[in-house]
């Protein structure tokens, strides 16, 4: 066991590393056939016909190894995105996602599940039945606005899709327009109800993956509100005609995460006062603004986001890192906090595109493709390391942070098979023709 490279921030005790054994495939599987296995299908032509997509699944060569078969369930916001990049191909699937996601759609308020009316999952089911979590689990707030986007798109591409869906829509609108409203800065923010819920309810849902420039966690006993989420609720808001709330939520946004250079993570409040704080760290996040249309007509933000992506900070060999490397937290293997996620990548390159940044466009989709063929998988992340480090983790790293009074899992493998790696390279695949 190599614990010489275990990189510990101030108050964190050294717990366990345990390498594992993962055995390297021989070759890179087809995208096509890998998603038809999540999607629970034989032939291509079929998916959507069972349903959305499982978030993933462990190679043949692994199926042995539990820290590699974590996901095998259907979560609201994996599916939801792996229909966004795949939608136009697979329509069935799209309608399908939506449909299942309505179905389970929240009713209620309750506590233990986070359940409120009009919220999309998070996770549907459990076959561990965690005893501190009712499920399905509500605890996120992106997956709402990603319905709502897949909803508006699925009308678009077939309006009589409208009369199977409207019920549900119209639900998720007045739930975002409630959170929107019922937030003392006009953003969408969370805050778990549930004391074991999950703390960080958007995707990068590590408990520690928002922080401020210093290293502290943010303050999850009150609101906190994520960047990517603004511009996924705004996205929402302006596609269903609701442009009074996404002018007020912009404004918000300018107002509270902008800061003069680069645009905060998030923003928390001040534990004594009350008051709103940017989480001022640099992360891949604001890549995310490229794509929404809150950055219309603000081609100098633009400019400053890309040119921010392609420095050393956050350009690794694989991609764009979750977290500069210039940031106290980062780490070139955790979670959340330096890899590499290849969705991320490929959201951001979706953006890029659309602002006229081909180039830089292909390049995130370059590496994406040469880092699944070169680790013969469709992984969760990578390492956001230096060239030459290994990109896939085979072990799991646990330490105990003595300042938050916690244990926290700052190292382990990535899932080797995950849907929205999948749908991300069928999607770069079909685009090559």
């Amino acid at each position: 066991m190599q614990r010489n490279d275990v990189k510990l921030l101030p108050g964190e005790r050294l717990e366990r590393v345990q390498e594992l054994h993962i055995v390297d495939p021989l070759a890179t599987p087809d995208p096509l056939d890998e998603l038809c296995k999540l999607a629970r299908v034989e032939r291509p032509e079929e998916v959507g016909r069972n349903g959305p997509l499982i978030a993933a699944r462990a190679t043949d060569a692994n199926a042995g190894e539990a820290a590699l078969r974590l996901f095998e369930i259907v979560y609201g916001r994996d599916s939801l995105m792996a229909a966004l990049f795949v939608g136009d191909l697979f329509p069935l699937l799209r309608e399908a996602t939506v449909l299942y996601l309505a179905h389970y759609q929240g009713k209620r308020y309750d506590a233990w599940h986070e359940e409120e009316p009009g919220r999309i999952a998070h996770m549907i089911w459990n076959p561990n039945r965690d005893a501190n979590l009712g499920y399905p689990y509500f605890g996120t707030v992106d997956a709402t606005p990603h319905f709502i986007s897949a909803a508006m798109h699925a009308i678009q591409a077939r309006p009589t899709f409208e009369g199977e869906i409207r019920h549900a829509l119209a639900a998720a609108v007045a739930w975002l327009l409630r959170r929107l409203a019922s937030d003392d800065l006009g953003l969408l923010s969370h805050q778990r109800v549930n004391p074991h819920g999950i703390a960080n309810q958007v995707w990068k849902d590590s408990w520690d993956s928002m922080s401020h420039a210093d290293g502290t966690v943010a303050n999850h006993a009150a609101p906190v509100a994520s960047l990517e989420a603004q511009a996924l609720a705004y996205d929402a808001l302006v596609e269903v005609g609701e442009l009074h709330a996404a002018d007020r939520l912009a404004r918000s946004v300018e107002k509270h995460f902008w800061l003069g250079d680069f645009y905060a993570i998030g923003v928390d409040r001040d534990p004594a006062t009350g008051a709103p704080r940017p989480l001022s760290t640099r992360a891949s996040n604001m890549g995310w603004l490229l794509r929404s249309r809150l950055l219309d007509g603000r081609e100098d933000r633009q400019r400053r986001i890309v040119e921010l992506l392609f420095s050393d900070e956050f350009l690794a060999e694989s991609g764009v890192r979750t977290l500069s490397n210039r940031e106290v937290r980062f780490r070139s293997r955790s979670y959340h906090n330096g890899t590499v996620w290849p969705h991320d990548n490929y959201l951001i390159s979706l953006g890029l595109e659309q602002r006229g940044f081909v180039d830089e466009a292909q390049e995130l989709r370059r590496r994406l493709a040469s880092f699944c063929r070169a680790t013969h998988r469709f992984p969760e992340f990578v390492g956001g390391g230096e060239p030459g480090d290994a990109p896939l983790t085979k072990r799991i790293v646990d330490v105990y942070d003595t300042v938050n009074d916690r244990p926290n899992r700052i190292e382990q493998p990535p899932q080797e098979i995950v849907c929205w790696t999948v749908t991300a390279m069928v999607a770069v695949e079909h685009a090559r023709g």
